[in-house]
């Protein structure tokens, strides 16, 4: 009797030990509570960890909700999406996903779940972040000439709370994006921004698009003489570079590359 309790306890601590040291090997090789490099706890980019919703309020990394506990599903329901919805934070990297300000991880667009919220005056598709036609008295937030008189390479950003700024060109776009605090009368994030495409010259996505670092003064009559090379391709923009001898692969850029330092190429004399 004492020899089979002795054996019995002896196999749970057996079980108990191997429990640790599966615990511990799973927290060395990277189970599922390990934190992706430079993503934070909240199970999103960095960039999305304080960031402000589409209705200007910003995440709280401590206070979301799991996706399950929302019943977060990847398609849309009955006409409802993430994209327009109050919490919804677009884009900010190019990876086609977004983020929530109430649920945590990344999310789609065209994602659904229970805590929808339409946001007011968006409709249900997000048609508020839509590209709009440019007021004849528009200035460009960059330099302040009249957007509207260069139809061919005009360009326009919107904010979270509806702010929206028109540019001349792709060079005072990108800038814009670069030094948002200089220029920006508003202090929510850029939540969508179009640029013209340098071959049909209709207004595309300038968060999904690909600029050329094109800096040839005389190959475009162009506003303010230099801007980057907007496509909406990527092979777009590969054929382009091809065929000029100052370009390579490497000055093919998205969206994100646009800093202070890169926006000084084009509007140096214009940033503080």
């Amino acid at each position: 009797m004492g020899q089979q309790s002795h054996t019995a306890l002896d196999r749970r601590t057996m079980l108990a030990l191997l429990g640790t040291g599966s615990a511990a090997l799973a927290g060395c090789t990277g189970g599922d509570d390990q934190t992706p490099t430079g993503t934070t706890s909240g199970g999103v980019p960095d960039e999305y960890r304080t960031a402000t919703g589409l209705d200007g309020q910003r995440r709280d990394p401590s206070a979301l909700s799991t996706q399950s506990a929302v019943n977060y599903q990847s398609e849309p329901q009955e006409g409802q999406q993430c994209s327009g919805c109050t919490y919804y934070i677009p884009d900010k990297n190019g990876d086609g996903l977004g983020a929530c300000t109430i649920v945590e991880g990344t999310i789609e667009p065209r994602g659904y779940c229970t805590s929808y919220v339409a946001r007011e005056g968006g409709g249900g598709d997000g048609e508020s972040q839509s590209s709009l036609e440019v007021p004849d008295d528009a200035q460009c937030a960059v330099c302040e000439m009249m957007a509207a008189n260069f139809p061919e390479w005009n360009a326009q950003a919107v904010h979270a709370d509806d702010t929206r700024a028109f540019f001349c060109s792709s060079g005072c776009a990108t800038t814009y994006y670069a030094v948002t605090e200089q220029f920006a009368e508003t202090d929510a994030d850029i939540t969508g921004l179009w640029v013209r495409d340098l071959n049909s010259r209709d207004l595309i996505d300038g968060t999904d698009a690909y600029y050329a670092l094109e800096t040839d003064t005389d190959r475009f009559d162009d506003p303010m003489r230099v801007n980057p090379a907007p496509f909406a391709s990527r092979e777009d923009a590969v054929s382009y570079v091809a065929e000029t001898d100052s370009l390579t692969g490497d000055d093919i850029v998205k969206l994100t590359a646009f800093d202070r330092t890169l926006a000084e190429q084009y509007r140096s004399q214009l940033i503080e």
